[in-house]
């Protein structure tokens, strides 16, 4: 990246656009100076190209909050424009802060929000503020910390760069170097070798569930040896002894199966026995059942003869029934709807004629009312007349008000002048004292940054110390303490395994003598006098071995060997086991003596450690740590008090430059003010007083009283003309009610007439009809009128009846046939016995089902371990592998820990420090080299990117941290340049043709300068373009290409000057 172009606008002390910065005039010599006046705005310069790229400013005490310039006008916008190219390609980036100004129309403020824009010839551009800081970092593939540390080294900042930790340069150079490949061997390798772990251990889960699940009988001869097995397997939680399980399957299976054909044969017995039973228990039931039907169809006959002369009675009512229902009640139904209906007209009638009594009443009220509503027209025509006159001066009362209102609001105006007046003479007086104090104030602060820079220094190495204490008490002490348990622990199963060995030897080798024994016993009772020994050929026994009384087969003996040498193999195991713990703990022990050496001989705590033992040396970390924790907990308290002073002295001298310049011409520009608005004031209130007399003579006092009078000569009027036309309304519906309700009468008595003479023909007709079905009187035929369903219901019975009496006499005379020569047999002694032989084949039934499905669900089960078995095998293998890589890549191999990333990022940092030390070296006269630390033993420890200094002189390495304010500058610009040398070379995908430095130069003498400036004029010669700020006389005779600051009261101006 090198820059072209710089466009500022508006941004801290310049008020406006300035011209725009051509960078490409300084291309011939390529260094350049900015200087100028002190808050002139030199360091802003910085600020917007850091800006522009990332939306931050250059330095760690800068914000982006206050960025739009105090002297800018409100139509003024502010912004930054960069140009820059970078691997051939042309950009620029335009960002706007975010600010608030006055609205250019009206009264208040509008927010102009942060905008930003990345263009690109022959390119769509990118707006947005994250699409821009995103396309940044991917194009320059640095961040804008990354930024800081390789182009801009801020203001007061080269400390932080000399004594960045590891972690902090990890992150740039794992960008330079492209190393974060690596990192991702070492997450992918932990991914699989995660991976695999968890199938291993699902698999494992799978096959000991599947192998829980597998079930036998109690009384099984292997039912001990399977539960026994299952609690091994479930307390292991793994498939170590997968052989053993599997074949216990196997013989658990073959045994089941064998039962299983003996229980389907005692099954075949007992149904054939149980089918024989219950065919002669089904005999005896038809028998006793031909009996029992017999006997019921006699016992219903007996019962059907006794009901027949209640069913003849039944048959008579049910045919007058039907008479008086069915023929003559329709004919009295229709009689009564008759009479029913005069008596209801004659009822409408009688209520007729009360309604028009009423209605002819009502008519006379009504034409009553309209005659007293007309009598009050004369009224409403004087509200008319009230009204127009009204209507006529509103303009008038209009006029009036308003003058009234500006009369009191110049009167009102005039007080608040007179008291602004005052208020500004106290203004004045204050904001002389303000800027007397701010003055004092920035006086007493101005060294606090410095002092501030130097706690936060030291507050970072307590931190960094404490966190390694932390490391050490909550890890490395804790990962002590467990192996040493578990050393105990394998210790104690080594000698619980030794102690079972020794037993197994001894009872062993007393075998052994029994049986050599037993062995010459049963030959010397063989032996007889005279006949050859077979042994030793004598032919005489005077004392021959006698057999023992204990005994010891051949196959005992065999057993206690394998024993002897199971408990061999196990005591071994335990020995090797318990040496690995050994070593484990050892190597955990110097591991954790040297990180404790780290941190209580650090220059903070010049604690002495010769000679201590490790527990010594835990007790010395634990007061370390102690002191640390108090250490750091000052440091805090004097880092936020430092804070808090340069806030204060931040804010003390801008608002003494405010209180100086705008606060000063803004109080001047109040006073003149005042002075037009007071002549202003006392002539309109002369005009409007003159005005308001000739407003004085109208009918009423204001426009409210008028309005509040027309509204009620409205209401009246409207009020009068209403009861008029509702009076005349009523008097129209009084009138045709009268009409309506005589033609009503009228019809309903012509409607009476004829239903009376039809009511007498239907009663002519009634009286026939009951004579015609044999009733005496109509009152006679009413006690037979019943409900339709009661007549079917009565119809019902009597068929039923009916039905009943011809089934029992078929049915009776075909029972007498069959149970003719029978007699009842006992069944329930051949039930009994049906019921135990069927509960004892159900229970054989059961056990075989039992048997068969524990069979298919136990082959099931060692079935599914035997699939899972590849699979277990697979994993274990893919784990070993990938735990040997991980291992080595992660750096966990061997003692020291340095990660497969950390040493190609050490040995190209060692390139950087290199090409600093070619700097340094002519710098510091050949008295300074940077090297990368190394522990006491020589290996890497996690601060592989921490830096010390060789003093050629004395001939002792030391912390870059106790170098001296110019010492540390000329390191930091060694580093930067090394730094910036090893990216110019696009080594890693970054490519930066631009260094600039702020300042720092102020802590050289005259030689260190000189030897600065050669090295920096001979870096531009690679095509590098270096700017520099400073106050320093010499850079400013030294350097002919500057840009010039000149600070002013309307903000601050440049002058390019390209030393032609």
């Amino acid at each position: 990246m090198k820059p072209v172009k710089l466009i500022i606008s508006a941004i801290g002390p310049y008020a406006g656009e300035l011209p725009p910065i051509e960078f490409g005039d300084f291309e011939e010599k390529g260094l350049f100076l900015i200087a100028g006046d002190t808050g002139a705005g030199k360091t802003t310069i910085f600020d917007a190209i850091c800006f522009a790229l990332y939306g931050t400013t250059s330095g760690t005490y800068r914000d982006t909050k206050n960025l739009r310039s105090e002297y800018a006008k409100d139509s003024a916008k502010s912004y930054v424009d960069f140009y820059f190219t970078h691997q051939g390609r042309a950009f620029h980036v335009w960002r706007q802060p975010s600010y608030e100004r006055q609205k250019q129309r009206g009264s208040g403020v509008i927010t102009e929000k942060e905008r930003a824009v990345l263009y690109e010839e022959g390119q769509t551009p990118i707006e947005g503020l994250t699409q821009v800081n995103n396309a940044v970092k991917e194009l320059l593939h640095i961040d804008e910390k990354q930024f800081k540390q390789i182009v801009m080294i801020a203001q007061g900042e080269f400390w932080d760069l000399l004594n960045a930790k590891t972690d902090q340069r990890t992150e740039i150079l794992r960008t330079i170097f492209l190393t974060s490949g690596y990192k991702n061997i070492e997450y992918r390798l932990k991914d699989r070798m995660d991976a695999s772990c968890k199938v291993k251990a699902k698999a494992e889960d799978s096959m000991i569930q599947y192998f829980q699940d597998v079930a036998a009988n109690e009384g099984d001869e292997l039912f001990d040896e399977l539960e026994e097995l299952k609690g091994r397997a479930g307390r292991s939680g793994s498939a170590w002894n997968l052989d053993e399980i599997l074949s216990l399957l196997e013989r658990l299976t073959l045994s089941d199966k064998e039962k299983l054909e003996r229980m389907k044969g005692d099954l075949k017995k007992a149904e054939a026995e149980l089918e024989k039973n219950r065919e002669e228990l089904a005999l005896a039931k038809t028998n006793n059942g031909f009996i029992e039907k017999r006997d019921k169809l006699e016992k219903e006959k007996a019962e059907l003869e006794n009901r027949k002369a209640e069913m003849d009675e039944l048959s008579l009512l049910l045919d007058r029934q039907k008479k008086a229902t069915r023929n003559v009640y329709p004919s009295y139904a229709i009689w009564t709807k008759k009479c029913d209906e005069a008596a209801l007209t004659l009822k409408r009638i009688t209520k007729a004629e009360s309604d028009l009594e009423t209605a002819v009443a009502n008519a006379k009220r009504a034409e009553s009312a309209l005659n007293d509503a007309k009598k009050r027209e004369p009224e409403a025509d004087e509200c008319r007349q009230t009204i127009s006159r009204i209507d006529d001066e509103e303009q008038k009362y209009h006029q009036k008000e308003e003058l009234a209102g500006k009369r009191k609001e110049l009167e009102e105006l005039d007080q608040r002048i007179g008291t602004e007046e005052a208020e500004l003479k106290e203004y004045e007086k204050s904001l002389t004292e303000k800027i007397d104090a701010l003055k004092k104030t920035v006086k007493e602060l101005k060294d606090k940054p410095t002092e501030l820079a130097g706690a936060q220094n030291e507050g970072e190495k307590l931190a960094a110390l404490l966190a390694d204490l932390g490391v050490v008490f909550d890890d490395r002490i804790p990962k002590r303490e467990k192996r040493a348990k578990e050393l105990t622990r394998k210790q104690k199963v080594f000698l619980e395994a030794r102690g079972k060995y020794d037993e197994a030897v001894g009872r062993r080798e007393e075998a052994e003598r029994i049986l050599e024994d037993s062995r010459a016993g049963i030959l010397a009772k063989k032996l007889v006098e005279g006949e050859k020994c077979p042994v030793c050929g004598s032919v005489h026994h005077p004392e021959p071995a006698k057999l023992q009384e204990s005994s010891v087969s051949e196959e005992d003996f065999k057993k206690l060997q394998e024993e002897e040498t199971a408990l061999q193999e196990k005591k071994n195991t335990a020995n090797t086991e318990a040496e690995k713990a050994k070593t484990s703990l050892e190597e955990c022990e110097e591991q954790l003596r040297i990180a404790m050496l780290d941190c209580v001989e650090s220059p903070l705590l010049d604690m002495e450690t010769a000679g201590v033992s490790l527990e010594e040396l835990i007790r010395a970390a634990g007061e370390a740590k102690t002191r640390v924790g108090t250490m750091s907990e000052e440091n805090h308290k004097k880092c936020l008090s430092l804070e808090k002073d340069c806030r204060t002295l931040r804010k003390a001298e801008k608002d003494l430059e405010t209180a100086q310049g705008d606060e000063t011409e803004k109080l001047h520009a109040k006073r003149e003010e005042l002075d037009e608005n007071r002549q202003r004031v006392n002539r309109e209130l002369t005009e409007t007083k003159t005005i308001l007399k000739t407003l004085e003579n109208l009918c009423f006092s204001d426009w409210e009283t008028a309005k509040k009078k027309r509204k009620q000569a409205e209401t009246k009027k409207n009020r009068i003309l209403e009861d008029i036309a509702k009076a005349e309304e009523e008097k129209k519906k009084a009138d045709n009610h009268v009409a309506a309700v005589t033609s009503e009468l009228k019809t309903w008595k012509g409607s009476l007439e004829q239903q009376e003479n039809d009511e007498e023909a239907f009663r002519k007709k009634l009286d026939q009809e009951v004579c015609a079905n044999g009733f005496s009187f109509v009152e006679e035929m009413l006690t037979y009128v019943v409900k339709e369903e009661d007549i079917a219901s009565s119809d019902k019975v009597l068929a039923e009846y009916h039905q009943a009496a011809a089934a029992n006499e078929k049915q009776l005379s075909d029972a007498r046939v069959d149970a003719e020569g029978k007699k009842k047999i006992d069944i329930e002694g051949l039930k009994a016995v049906c019921d135990g032989q069927s509960a004892e084949v159900d229970l054989i039934r059961k056990k075989c089902n039992n048997n068969e499905n524990r069979i298919a669900a136990n082959e099931e089960k060692q079935k599914r371990i035997l699939d899972r078995r590849g699979e277990l095998e697979e994993a274990q293998k893919e784990n070993a592998i990938c735990q040997r890589l991980y291992n080595l890549v992660k750096g966990t191999t061997g003692n020291g820990k340095i990660t497969l990333e950390q040493y190609i990022q050490a040995a190209g940092f060692d390139g950087i420090i290199a090409a600093a030390n070619r700097r340094l070296l002519p710098m510091s006269d050949g008295q300074y080299e940077l090297y990368r630390q190394e522990d006491s033993l020589g290996r890497r420890s996690n601060n592989f990117l921490d830096l010390e200094v060789l003093d050629n002189y004395t001939g002792h390495r030391r912390p870059v941290g106790n170098l001296s304010g110019g010492e540390s500058f000329k390191a930091s610009l060694s580093l930067a340049l090394g730094l910036s040398d090893t990216v110019s070379s696009n080594f890693g995908g970054i490519q930066m043709d631009a260094l600039f430095v702020d300042e720092g130069f102020g802590t050289l003498d005259r030689k260190s300068i000189d030897s600065a400036m050669e090295i920096l004029v001979n870096l531009t010669g690679s095509n590098k373009l270096v700017g520099i700020i400073s106050h320093r006389e010499e850079l400013m005779e030294n350097i002919p290409q500057q840009i010039k600051v000149k600070k002013a009261k309307d903000g601050s101006r440049i002058t390019v000057e390209c030393g032609i």
